[in-house]
């Protein structure tokens, strides 16, 4: 059974169905720390009962207990003179196991990663900051004004710093993705933004996001005037705007871009602030790796 193959979900989904008690019963001979610990201790070598039970430092009775219950689901195989060792089964199962589980660790260590760079953004962008302004050159900004814009809008809320936007942009790519629409950048453009901005207490020094205090994301994807949409999506009209941008590479970057264009309107004696939406424009959203996706900052302003 340990090389029969599987083409697709539907193929694993009928052959659990039809060995639930088997592969139950599988889980539950490797529901207990000393069973794992005992395969893992004959993974290199067989051992005898006696020196199993001084590694382990266990009753002879509940040694002997767990043995049983491993050799009797074939995942140990009991040897002459009182020696144990792992069989193929057991052998595959527990490799197999310790992968998936540090494949998992992985996993988490990455979105940890991605969250903490997403929060040193929010931070940064949100912080009033001391009087040093960091110099930069006059062409690393554009002043451009958006027409007015037909969108589909997707929003999710978050209880947790870096938990909306992926939600939203779940959703965003769901709808997206079938209908081809990431292969025209140009054509349908990926605006996003905080909606509402998470709650910044001055005196802490910190978000404050929790149940009590969500925060929320919301996408943008331009369409044509005539492009059909669901009815259970929601349609918006953009009006235009005048914006000064700014470029940068991952989520990492936001928080210094918004900060400079920030310190850019507020000492340009042409352009004031205005109260039309900030946007951050995903101009690849085919890229998936947060530290890499391309942005076009929008900051609203006036003459």
């Amino acid at each position: 059974m340990g090389n029969m193959p599987f083409h697709n979900k539907e193929s694993i989904q009928l052959f659990i169905l039809e060995s639930l008690e088997e592969i139950t019963n599988l889980h539950k001979a490797l529901d207990h720390p000393t069973r794992l610990e005992i395969l893992a201790r004959l993974l290199t070598e067989p051992m005898e009962f006696s020196d199993l039970q001084e590694k382990l430092r266990i009753a002879k009775t509940s040694l002997a207990n767990h043995l049983t219950t491993l050799v009797d689901c074939g995942l140990v195989e009991k040897r002459e003179r009182g020696f144990y060792q792992i069989s193929f089964d057991g052998e595959d199962i527990l490799t197999s196991s310790a992968k998936t589980f540090l494949e998992i660790k992985i996993r988490e260590q990455e979105k940890l990663e991605t969250l903490r760079l997403r929060y040193e953004a929010l931070i940064n962008k949100y912080t009033v900051l001391g009087s040093e302004t960091k110099m930069v050159k006059e062409n690393d900004f554009k002043i451009v004004n958006l027409p007015e814009m037909k969108v589909v809008s997707f929003h999710a809320m978050g209880e947790f710093l870096g938990d909306p936007e992926p939600k939203a942009g779940g959703k965003l790519y769901a709808w997206a993705e079938p209908h081809g629409l990431y292969d025209e950048p140009e054509k349908h453009r990926v605006f996003g933004f905080n909606n509402p901005d998470p709650k910044y207490d001055k005196e802490s020094g910190s978000f404050i996001v929790n149940k009590e205090n969500p925060y929320g994301y919301e996408f943008w994807m331009t369409i044509d005037d005539d492009f059909e949409v669901d009815d259970n999506l929601t349609v918006k009209t953009i009006p235009e705007g005048l914006f000064v941008t700014k470029s940068c590479v991952g989520v990492h970057d936001l928080g210094r871009a918004w900060k400079e264009l920030s310190d850019w309107v507020k000492e340009s004696k042409e352009y004031k602030f205005a109260p039309h939406q900030c946007l951050e424009e995903n101009t690849n959203p085919k890229i998936s790796d947060g530290n890499k996706i391309p942005f076009i900052l929008y900051f609203p302003v006036k003459k």
